[in-house]
Parts: structure tokens; C-alpha cells; sequence
């Protein structure tokens, strides 16, 4: 696929710079200062949202807006933001969380729209979950909130950034306890962006190492994958599917067609691309600025200085 046939048509949300979880690869205590310009919170407002909304449509055909952070559901006016994604006629509205949230926030969340959810979840193991988010939270709320948010119909994916040396040895219980639970989970080769950037070699723990893993305890084939999927995934003979999202050894950069909007309302085109755009007001220099936008993307992940909380994952 050619930066020419290319199309947006996924647009991923930063609706929110802030977390209430300080992960070890994504803000770090000992670091939180590594990108001075980039440490005031901004939260996005649903007028922006509307408003970039209504610019962008003539030009785009939408078919997911995926809300990410920082924490989304920290946002006040989370709900209202789902409901202008509603409005838009947007079909497909999901949203990335650590699941550190009310309980009662998922059927409100449900009733306005919401249609996925993907959990952040990097260990079940209470003292790995708490050196990795750097909170002293039970793990088992967030096991809860994800059983919940199945039963009530949402749409659910759990994500698990692998790091060496930290939960590289849980890769097999976190599969194990997703396939009871009949969860996809997608593995995510930890990604060389924000503040551990230069520490990537010593943590990066590499797909096919994963799948080593996995190997020893499950016979697995290869699984129905969209074509403009992040992932590649599988499924045990067991029926347990689990997908692989390797940005660094498997790069998937030709096939992306997501667009992404930070909290103060500019777009990039790539992850691997610090450039932003504010979008304009004219017909045609919106054409202009999405083009220049699509012109950022990479043919392989490169990763950037930019924390994913900046950004939207």
C-alpha cells in the first residue's frame, strides 16, 4: 500500500494528558520532567471536539474513534464526549483504560455509546501490577472491571506491554486467565517512545520471544486478521486468541490508516513523527494539511520522544 491509496480512517484521541497510574514506560517517577514543554495537563474540550469533528468529515470517511489518554475516564466530560462521537454518526467508539475507574462509569459509558473497551494490563500479580503502575492498587478491581464491562455486552481486548526483566515471566498467566475468561489479548512489544527511549534495548522483549513462550505450553495457528489490524493474531487449540502487536520486528507502518488528535486538539499523522497540525477552518486547506499529515508516516516505526499519553496509544 502506497502513501497514495492510503486513508484515514481510524482517528485515535488523546482526550487527556493526565494519568492516575505513573507506568515505568510511560511516566516514570524518576523522570517526569524529561520533556519540560509537554508537562502541563490539557484536557480537550467536547466544543473542540465537535468542532474538529464537523471539519474533518467532508474529508474523511470515520468508520472508529478510539478515545485514549493518559486516563480517558478521568476526563469530566467523558460522557458528553461519547456522545458527540454518537452524534457524528461515528459507528464504531472505543476507548483504552487502565480500569482504575467507577464501577458505574461502564454503563453510562455503554448508554452513550461506547461500543469496545480495551484494558491496559500488564501483570495479575499484585506486586508486578503495582511496580509497574507505581500504585498501590488491588489488581483485582481491575480484573473485576474488565469481567464486568463483558457482561454488560461491551466489546472487550485486554493489551499487555511486555518488558524484560519486569513481567516477561507472565506472559503465559495473563494469557491463561484472558482465555478463561474468553478475552482477546493482544501482546505489545514495549515501544521505543517518551521517556525510556533510550533504555528501549534493555527492556525490549521481542514478539517472537513471546510467542517462544507461549509455545511451551499451547499448540497455536494463525488466526482471521483484518488487513488494517495493529495485530497479528492467533489461536490455541484451546480457542484462546492472542495477537501480537511487534511495531519494531514486525513493523505494520504500510498498512496503518489511523489518524491521531491530541488534547489540545492538533493531528499527527504517525507515531514515529513529532509533527502536528492544527486543523483549519477553509475546505481546501484542510485537504492540504491532511496530506501533509499522511506525508509523516513512516515506513517503519522509528519511535519518538513523545510520551503515548501525549499522543493517545
Amino acid at each position: 500500500m502506497t502513501l497514495d491509496t492510503r486513508k484515514f480512517e481510524v482517528l485515535r484521541i488523546s482526550i487527556l494528558s493526565h494519568c492516575n497510574f505513573a507506568c515505568v514506560y510511560c511516566a516514570p517517577k524518576e523522570k517526569e520532567n524529561f520533556s519540560p514543554q509537554l508537562t502541563h495537563s490539557h484536557s480537550l474540550s467536547p466544543d473542540q471536539l465537535d468542532k474538529n469533528l464537523n471539519l474533518l468529515k467532508p474529508h474523511l470517511k470515520i468508520k472508529e474513534v478510539h478515545l485514549t489518554g493518559g486516563e480517558p475516564t478521568l476526563h469530566k466530560n467523558l460522557i458528553e464526549l461519547i456522545q458527540i462521537v454518537k452524534y457524528h454518526s461515528i459507528q464504531e467508539i472505543a476507548l483504552t483504560s487502565n480500569g482504575h475507574f467507577n464501577p458505574d462509569l461502564l454503563e453510562e459509558m455503554v448508554s452513550s455509546g461506547l461500543t469496545r473497551i480495551n484494558f491496559s494490563l500488564d501483570s495479575i500479580t499484585q506486586s508486578i501490577f503495582e511496580r509497574l503502575s507505581d500504585r498501590k492498587i488491588p489488581v483485582s478491581h481491575v480484573l473485576n472491571q474488565i469481567k464486568k464491562a463483558k457482561q454488560i455486552g461491551l466489546k472487550v481486548k485486554i493489551n499487555t506491554t511486555v518488558l524484560r526483566g519486569l513481567n516477561d515471566h507472565e506472559v503465559l498467566n495473563i494469557l491463561t486467565w484472558c482465555g478463561e475468561e474468553g478475552i482477546p489479548i493482544r501482546f505489545l512489544e514495549f515501544m521505543k517512545m517518551g521517556p525510556l527511549q533510550k533504555e528501549h534495548p534493555s527492556y525490549f522483549y521481542s514478539a517472537e520471544e513471546i510467542r517462544n513462550q507461549i509455545r511451551l505450553k499451547y499448540h497455536f495457528q494463525d488466526y482471521p486478521t483484518p488487513q488494517d489490524s495493529t495485530a497479528q493474531y492467533y489461536i490455541t487449540n484451546e480457542g484462546y486468541i492472542f495477537g501480537m502487536i511487534a511495531n519494531h520486528t514486525e513493523p505494520f507502518c504500510e498498512g496503518c490508516n489511523r489518524l491521531r488528535m491530541d488534547s489540545k486538539g492538533r493531528i499527527y499523522g504517525c507515531l514515529s513523527d513529532e509533527t502536528s497540525f492544527v486543523i483549519p477552518e477553509s475546505f481546501d486547506e484542510i485537504q492540504s494539511t491532511l496530506h501533509q499529515a499522511m506525508l509523516t508516516k513512516k515506513n517503519k516505526f522509528t519511535g519518538s520522544e513523545l510520551s503515548m499519553k501525549y499522543i493517545g496509544g
